[in-house]
């Protein structure tokens, strides 16, 4: 008598409505903020009528908001609300904001504030003195981690093989090109970094922009954050040791009131990967 075939075991066990109500937020993003039914549709590959009951839903409960004009969609306010509960438990960003607008105001550069997502540098705070881009100061833009000064740093405090793992489940993503694409290099740069304490982006994500990032520790020494300044690259090398001296200055600063009082600029290797949401 022949067995009974067997179906194959599941292994997700998500709930389908909450992975497609997920599925539907994630199509937003800085540069397609808002989205017509039919185009998220389109993306999410849902039919009409089950994208609509969807798309009602999360309209009452505030998750996306419809213009009644247009009839586009886009992230709703309690997205927002959410937001600020979450970066409330951040202690760093709450020590580290005060830091970032001191730098602003004594270099007259951007102050920025960044946590390691998803293989990428999460931009969670700022302080802008000017810029041109109409985007830059967007909490929540996400830059590839080894683009960034502030990523560089964050990278540094993982063992390599944690690095290597990130690396290879979201890709190299190079912006210009100065940006580190090959382990070889990220491994000698961050070993650079380990050593001196701090960061570089020597237009490694926008050519004629330079950055320097010094990391934000908690009480055990655990780099939690990165802050740095951005300027031109003509700038940055005109005024780089007061650049240097600035930022290095407010994060030992913002670090103190973290609770750690040991030496300063310091990068301990963690033996996991400690990216926020991870």
């Amino acid at each position: 008598m022949k067995a009974a075939l067997q179906e194959p075991k599941r292994t997700d066990f998500t709930p389908q409505t909450f992975k497609k109500a997920f599925m539907l937020l994630e199509l937003f993003s800085i540069e397609k903020f808002e989205l017509t039914a039919k185009e998220m549709g389109y993306m999410a590959h849902m039919n009409t009528s089950s994208l609509y009951r969807y798309l009602a839903i999360m309209e009452e409960s505030g998750y996306l908001y419809k213009d009644p004009e247009t009839g586009k969609y886009s992230i709703g306010l309690r997205v927002v609300e959410l937001g600020g509960i979450a970066m409330c438990r951040m202690d760093f960003r709450r020590h580290g904001q005060p830091a970032l607008d001191r730098i602003s105001s004594e270099l007259k550069m951007n102050g920025n504030m960044g946590v390691l997502y998803q293989g990428d540098l999460l931009h969670i705070a700022f302080s802008i003195w000017i810029s041109g881009e109409p985007n830059y100061s967007i909490i929540g833009r996400r830059t590839p981690v080894v683009c960034t000064a502030m990523g560089k740093v964050l990278l540094s405090s993982l063992e390599t093989s944690g690095v290597h793992e990130i690396i290879n489940r979201y890709g190299w993503r190079p912006r210009t090109k100065n940006s580190i694409s090959s382990f070889t290099d990220l491994d000698k740069a961050l070993k650079k970094i380990r050593k001196q304490g701090f960061a570089i982006d020597n237009e490694e994500n926008s050519l004629g922009s330079c950055c320097l990032a010094f990391p934000i520790l908690d009480q055990k020494g655990a780099v939690v954050a990165a802050i740095s300044a951005s300027t031109s690259s003509k700038r940055f090398a005109e005024e780089y040791q007061q650049i240097y001296d600035c930022v290095k200055k407010n994060a030992e600063e913002a670090t103190y009131h973290m609770g750690y009082t040991g030496k300063y600029p310091v990068i301990t290797v963690q033996p996991v990967i400690k990216e926020l949401g991870i």
